[in-house]
């Protein structure tokens, strides 16, 4: 048996073919000069193996293998969500249509019937590169908030999940800031909606820039940000939030008719304080104690404890 994988910097690809057709050193020579790189592995059952580690954008699989057939090779890869997106070719040296159909049904994209010719082939690899890319496009631009270009709510949810499971995993805190743009409705009626765009855009950059690089900041609706940060208690979360607050403080905003400046207020809420069944309540306790800061005054943080566990972070 022969799994042969070729990847270059944007596509990867998997190929599961038998031991008789196993690429010759010129075919791989071929292949390589797209710039793909040749991995092999001896059967289905490995390749599935190989998979679990290494991501293949396109994959080709051939019908008739010991152990395991490419049926249901399929069958295993398209109930995995890591390759939602792989571009499945299955190979065949039968000519029947209902091994096409039903190969095509279980999921394959494409079937390609033996004997064909390399060129062939890498014509059929690219096109399936193309179709990868068009998805990974479409998904990365569904997680992405046009206007600031953080990832927005649906991508934060997905990431908070991740986070929390592997706080809980190795016994690590995770925190939630929720922020908030004060008045900002009267800011748009002031100075019109271009120049509220700026503030939520000056607000992104600070959040990308002004924060660790394993922190998450998100646009989570409106003038509403979210920033995961990993790791931290409440105590330094808490810290984290009040130097966004001071440093968003203090930005000058100009205009025609002057200058104007903007606060922000902020919830906080941690792992590190309270037991969570999931990531929801810690969102809901973050949202919370963002209520509790717009309702105090604003332009400050709270969090979803008591007023004197803030004052004791405070010192």
């Amino acid at each position: 048996m022969a799994l042969v994988v070729l990847a270059n910097e944007v596509e990867h690809l998997l190929a599961l073919q038998p031991a008789q057709i196993r690429l010759e050193a010129d075919k791989q020579l071929f292949l390589r000069q797209p710039g793909y790189r040749v991995i092999t592995a001896k059967d289905g059952v490995v390749a599935l193996e190989k998979l679990e580690e290494e991501r293949a954008d396109v994959i080709l699989c051939d019908i008739m293998m010991p152990r395991m057939d490419g049926f249901e090779v399929i069958r295993k890869l398209r109930v995995n969500p890591s390759h939602k997106n792989s571009y499945l070719i299955l190979i065949t040296a039968k000519f029947q249509e209902s091994d096409r159909v039903t190969g095509l049904e279980l999921g394959a994209d494409d079937c390609l019937i033996k004997p064909f010719s390399l060129i062939e082939l890498l014509a059929r690899i690219r096109a399936g590169s193309r179709v990868v890319r068009y998805k990974k496009q479409i998904e990365h631009e569904a997680l992405i908030d046009s206007l600031t270009g953080l990832p927005n709510r649906r991508a934060f949810e997905k990431k908070l999940e991740e986070e929390f499971d592997r706080a809980r995993r190795y016994g690590h805190p995770v925190s939630v800031l929720i922020l908030d743009v004060d008045d900002f409705k009267k800011i748009n009626d002031t100075y019109g909606h271009h120049l509220g765009d700026n503030v939520l855009r000056k607000i992104a950059e600070n959040l990308q820039t002004k924060t660790r690089r394993s922190d998450y900041p998100a646009r989570y609706g409106g003038d509403e940000f979210v920033l995961i940060l990993p790791e931290d208690n409440m105590k330094s979360a808490y810290q984290a939030a009040d130097k966004l607050r001071a440093q968003i403080g203090e930005f000058d905003f100009r205009t025609s008719t002057g200058a104007f400046s903007i606060t922000v207020s902020i919830g906080v809420s941690s792992t590190s304080e309270k037991s969570y069944s999931d990531c929801c309540p810690l969102v809901q306790e973050a949202d919370q104690a963002l209520y509790l800061a717009k309702t105090n005054g604003k332009d400050q943080v709270q969090t979803a404890l008591s007023r004197n566990y803030i004052q004791v972070v405070k010192r």
